[in-house]
């Protein structure tokens, strides 16, 4: 619009919403408009002098009364642009900033109202006005199936007009001219707003003005639509208008024909009639004799204006003005009104959000303003109606949630107040939805991390409750900071805190690394599990079962079922009965895990055996091959006996070691071991010491050549592995053919720490047949038989 557009605050959009030449524009062009600093929406409306002055005024408008045959839109054009930025009321459409690119500065001032037709005519006009749109499309924009808001709306719509014309006439002494469907304009919130000041005059000697002016006489029949002019304007008479007619005499007629216009429009919700209380007032205010017509202020008391939705449009616009506890009870109300409908969503989002903001910057920024309890109260009605709106209409339109509640969320965790915190954290979720992931862990979780320590239970409660909706968001620093109030709160004094946390940590455990859930959710439910609180101990055995599938197998045979199995005994029979469904749920997986485990063994021994076989055939010696053939050898021949083996059993094996042995000529007689770092340690021990056996140690019977449990000298809790692979997860013969400890060192250590342990002196040796370990006694070291250096134990 011009080379001097840019010096305006304002980008403007470069498609118009509605053409300059459509009915009605008056030669202006509507355009969007956003303010180039804070992003604020409004309307522009432009106009090209050259254009103006080359439409004549016939052509929009049909005349009753001739005037000169060549005027153009050009002079009343530039009459609205001088008037708009001087007349400042609520009803008056607000213009932020005007701009006549001929005269961009005050180097070169323009004409005044007195030589408009000096002006030059090269250059275009410029109005940014608040956001608003013309009455015909907010009238055609209405929904036709809510009669009832739209006739509340329109009510609403024809009060304003009334009040700013009442301003015109009774403090800036001036009649508008031109009321008309043309000069009103609608804003987003609802409001009428009066534009269109193509003809505004002062009007008759009464008043002082002594109008109609030269221009109103010169332009008013031309502008002016034929039927909003008084029977007076029509024929001409301006001399009765300046000697006997009041200001508000033309205004007045032709208000009373625009209420008939905007009532009989299909969508304004009253069956294209005008609502009886208003129909004696139209008539008196269409009376023939200027003198007649009345005082609009008066028609403000129409029963059509007492309802819900005028009430509090009038309180909205009010409210700045109201006192305190007026005003309070007044927000502590609309939450109730906008959920009964009585208030529009376009009424909530562009009056009642920004007054709200407005309370809050002004309040809630302040420490000192906090420390009074009145402006306390204010902020705890605030905020509760600020996330009920963010949450039914904000939620929808992102853009304008990030504008008007996004800047706020700082502010508001900034609020040193219990009150104020709670009703944030019941709303956490809309924040979770609404916000990025780097502004929930700046903005929304480090302040609310105080909450995790406050004093108050309730709070510390209610912000556990809070973050999980924010989990799945949170980054690695975050989530290792929360794991670390988690555990505190494990040992908080409120037994419905502990039970939460347990939850929350179920909740939270998929989100959390490896090493951070290994930390956390084992220790955690087994603390859970002795806390003498019912419901906790019942939540913590449910998340286990939540969280099953981060327990190995070993570790649920180690760790989680020693844990569970107690509760099957319970004193509260909830508990007893959920104790019993984990211990079944993971019982049928370990069932599993144990049948892939034999199916495993057997394969790998089958194999085995079949290796062996095949090097017999070819005359390999034994000695060349001393990895685990030998002792799986004699683990499978071991097997496939009794649970007490005899010792012909043992004989038996042991001449087929011989055998094996002797068949390849290789050796008849074995020396003794060689000395290496693992062997004399190694060597020391034989199947009895790794508890290989049927028998418990409990059993009664008599001597069983050494396989028996009698001989069960490991204490399990010197080994900080659950045993060291030893302990009851193992199979029903007391180790499985695959070692199952983490490390060889840490394996063998459980022995060395066990008083009973057979390793002494630092020679090799085994039990003599029949002789069994009695409690602490330490057994007799002999010598190893050569038949043992090959059961395998050398190949680690």
């Amino acid at each position: 619009g011009g080379s001097g557009a840019s010096s305006l605050p304002y980008n403007i959009s470069t498609d118009p919403l509605s053409p300059s030449t459509n009915k009605g524009s008056h030669g202006w062009a509507i355009h969007t408009a956003t303010h180039k600093t804070n992003g604020g929406e409004a309307t522009a409306f432009q106009a090209s002098k050259a254009e103006l002055a080359k439409t004549p005024l016939q052509q929009q408008r049909s005349q009753s009364f001739a005037s000169s045959g060549n005027l153009t839109q050009l002079v009343p054009a530039l009459h609205h642009f001088h008037r708009i930025k001087r007349l400042i009321h609520p009803r008056i459409l607000r213009a932020h900033a005007t701009l006549d690119t001929d005269y961009p500065d005050d180097s070169k001032p323009s004409p005044g109202l007195d030589a408009l037709d000096k002006v030059a005519s090269t250059g275009n006009l410029i109005i940014v006005t608040e956001k608003a749109i013309p009455l015909d499309d907010w009238l055609d924009n209405l929904n036709p199936h809510t009669a009832q808001a739209n006739a509340a709306a329109v009510s609403w719509g024809i009060y304003n007009i009334v009040e700013g014309l009442s301003f015109l006439h009774t403090q800036a002494k001036l009649a508008h001219g031109m009321i008309c469907p043309d000069a009103v304009f609608v804003t987003p919130g609802g409001d009428f707003k009066l534009g269109g000041f193509d003809l505004v005059t002062p009007l008759g000697i009464a008043d002082g003005g002594g109008g109609p002016t030269p221009h109103f006489r010169k332009y008013e029949a031309s502008v002016c639509p034929a039927d909003y002019r008084s029977p007076e304007r029509a024929s001409g008479r301006y001399d009765t208008l300046q000697q006997s007619a009041p200001v508000h005499s033309i205004d007045c007629y032709s208000l009373a024909v625009l209420i008939e216009y905007i009532y009989t429009h299909p969508s304004a919700g009253t069956n294209g009639q005008v609502p009886v209380p208003l129909k004696k007032a139209l008539l008196r205010m269409k009376n023939d004799s200027p003198k007649l017509r009345p005082r609009l202020p008066p028609l403000l008391k129409c029963p059509v204006f007492d309802n819900p939705y005028v009430k509090a449009q009038k309180f909205l616009d009010e409210v700045v003005s109201k006192p305190a506890e007026e005003k309070i009870i007044f927000l502590q109300s609309l939450p109730d009104i906008l959920n009964r409908g009585v208030l529009t969503e376009n009424v909530a989002i562009y009056k009642i959000l920004p007054m709200l903001v407005m309370g809050l910057r002004a309040s809630a920024g302040n420490e000192a303003a906090m420390s009074q309890d009145i402006n306390r109260r204010e902020v705890l009605a605030i905020v509760p109606l600020l996330f009920q709106i963010a949450e039914s209409y904000l939620a929808k339109t992102p853009e304008l949630f990030q504008k008007h509640v996004t800047p706020l969320v700082p502010l508001l965790f900034a609020v040193n107040d219990r009150g104020v915190r709670g009703s944030i954290l019941q709303k956490i979720s809309i924040l979770e939805t609404q916000l990025d992931k780097s502004a929930l862990n700046s903005s929304v979780f480090e302040p609310m991390c105080s909450g995790f320590t406050d004093s108050s239970g309730p709070l510390r409660e209610l912000t556990l409750k809070s973050t999980i909706v924010l989990v799945p968001k949170l980054n690695h620093a975050n989530l290792e900071k929360l794991v670390r109030y988690l555990v505190r709160l494990q040992a908080d004094p409120e037994a419905s805190i502990r039970t939460n946390t347990v939850i929350f940590i179920g909740k939270v455990a998929p989100h959390l690394t490896e090493t951070s859930r290994q930390k956390l959710i084992l220790p955690a439910f087994t603390r859970s599990m002795k806390d003498p609180f019912t419901p906790c101990r019942l939540a913590a055995l449910r998340a286990v079962i939540a969280c099953k599938e981060y327990f190995s197998q070993k570790e649920v045979a180690e760790k989680v079922l020693p844990c569970v199995i107690p509760h099957t005994l319970d004193g509260a029979n909830e508990v007893r009965a959920e104790a019993f469904n984990v211990v079944d749920t993971f019982l049928v997986n370990l069932r599993e895990e144990s049948k892939r485990m034999a199916k495993d063994e057997a394969e790998r021994m089958s194999a085995a055996t079949c290796g062996i076989g095949a090097e017999g055939g070819s005359g390999a010696a034994t000695s060349s091959a001393p990895n685990s053939g030998s002792y799986l050898t004699g683990i499978s021949s071991w097997m496939g006996t009794s649970t007490e083996p005899t010792a012909s059993t043992s004989s038996t094996s042991g001449a087929q070691r011989t055998t094996s042995s002797t068949s390849n000529g290789s050796l008849t007689k074995l020396p003794a071991p060689q000395p290496g770092p693992a062997a004399p340690k190694f060597s020391s021990l034989t199947l009895s010491d790794a508890q290989v056996g049927g028998s418990s140690k409990y059993n009664t019977a008599d001597d069983s050549g050494g396989w028996s449990d009698d001989d069960d000298i490991v204490s399990p809790q010197n080994n900080n592995t659950g045993g060291g692979g030893w302990d009851d997860d193992d199979d029903a013969f007391g180790m499985s053919p695959v070692n199952k400890t983490k490390g060889d060192g840490d394996f063998f250590a459980s022995f060395d720490s066990n008083k009973a342990s057979i390793v002494g002196g630092g020679k090799a040796g085994s039990l003599k047949p029949g002789m069994k370990l009695k409690g602490k006694a330490k057994p007799t070291v002999t010598k190893l038989p050569a038949s043992d250096l090959l059961d395998g134990w050398d190949d680690f």
